[in-house]
């Protein structure tokens, strides 16, 4: 939507094709449907979120097209936001369609043509540089084609990936693809007294052998299958990056990534102390969630019945053990199509990132999640769509657009 509006305001003829019914799917699931529109923090900042191959293309349509510029655009069309103490920002009505219809609204005001239930079979250009895009019952033609058709996550909202098809015919690299953001589904499963259960302000730790091979400060949740929420989609990526090569891959939590198991267990003992006739159990479940706590406990090795003033030294320090790293299962399954982000796509030394025009096809654009591109939770990645769209749309509006119906 971004890209077509930029490539429309110099009064270039623009189409743009939507397979779906309605626009902006995933924007209006974004965010449990309230749009997680960018982040607040500056441009630095957000580049240095991504890898550094990623945040090196990305610096130059960071710069271009800010998230300053994002907003900007959002509340002259009458979409007011906010940015909460994390840095995301939002919409101040929640409602990630008010965001859909304003970019709408740009589009419609620049004079793109929107076609919806618009599904392209393929894309193929001819010896004197004209592309011909074929959908059911037509072929539109142009000397400028731009591809922003996202990854494969979510494929019910139509994110199928057609885009990388297309382009692997055209001659382009597709780095595999991988999910990111995802639930992770545990082995064993988790109890289903757990299911709906937060942990919140935790350290998540993706543990391969005896490495750390990720970690996440954040909250959790627990599901029906696994783990999901901030800190389950941030170390999803790397986890799964060892558990393709059957490598065993555990989840661990720290309840406490603030304290050390010194100054936890003095907490514990000053708590023990103060009420030393109330149960283990009891106090267990002031440190964790109570439908954990006796399975903190049985982890522990440690009889919750008893009172605290029968709970042995080495005994506290087994529960300080726990809370700090507590095994919750392996890795069994990390789905691509539940990831709110695909890793992998177009090789980026393949595109050229002040233009965004493809190295391999010349009046080729690509942007969005169809690059090798996947930042973490935070509006990082909307951004990216938004800025990569941008560069891509005022690349090609600078020659003009020649669109053609062939019946």
């Amino acid at each position: 939507m971004i890209a077509a509006w930029r490539a429309a305001s110099p009064g270039r003829s623009v189409v743009l094709l939507e397979k779906n019914k309605k626009l902006g799917i995933k924007i209006l699931i974004s965010g449990g449907g309230k749009c997680n529109i960018t982040n607040g923090s500056d441009i630095r900042m957000m580049l240095k979120q991504f890898e550094i191959n990623e945040s090196r293309f990305l610096k130059y349509s960071f710069h271009t097209f800010t998230n300053t510029h994002v907003l900007d655009l959002l509340h002259e069309q009458g979409v007011e936001t906010y940015v909460r103490e994390d840095g995301k920002v939002f919409p101040k009505s929640h409602d990630a369609e008010d965001v859909v219809n304003a970019l709408q609204r740009m589009m419609l005001s620049a004079g793109v043509d929107i076609r919806l239930n618009a599904s392209v079979h393929e894309i193929s250009k001819n010896e004197k540089g004209i592309f011909t895009v074929n959908l059911e019952s037509e072929s539109i033609q142009s000397v400028k084609v731009i591809i922003a058709t996202g990854g494969m996550s979510y494929q019910k909202t139509g994110t199928t990936g057609d885009g990388y098809s297309w382009l692997k015919k055209l001659g382009h690299t597709i780095v595999q693809l991988r999910p990111a953001l995802a639930p992770i589904y545990l082995s064993p499963v988790p109890p289903t007294r757990w299911q709906g259960t937060p942990i919140r302000d935790c350290r998540l730790m993706a543990v391969c052998g005896k490495e750390i091979i990720s970690d996440w400060h954040g909250d959790l949740l627990f599901t029906h299958l696994g783990i999901s929420g901030p800190a389950a989609l941030e170390v999803s990526k790397k986890a799964f990056i060892e558990f393709e090569l059957g490598k065993l891959v555990s989840l661990c939590v720290d309840f406490f990534p603030e304290k050390t198991n010194e100054q936890l267990e003095t907490n514990l003992f000053a708590d023990i102390t103060s009420n030393a006739n109330r149960s283990i159990l009891t106090l267990t479940e002031q440190y964790v969630p109570q439908r954990l706590a006796e399975y903190v406990l049985l982890h522990s090795n440690i009889d919750g019945i008893k009172k605290l003033h029968q709970f042995k030294k080495e005994e506290r320090q087994s529960l300080v053990a726990t809370l700090k790293n507590w095994c919750i299962g392996t890795v069994k399954e990390i789905p691509l199509d539940r990831g709110e982000v695909t890793a992998g796509g177009v090789a980026l030394n393949e595109v050229e990132p002040t233009t965004m025009e493809s190295k391999i096809v010349r009046g080729l654009y690509l942007c969005g999640e169809i690059l090798d591109v996947a930042g973490p939770v935070g509006g990082y990645n909307l951004q990216a769509a938004f800025s990569t769209g941008y560069v891509a749309g005022e690349s090609a509006a600078k020659t003009t657009l020649i669109v053609e119906r062939v019946e």
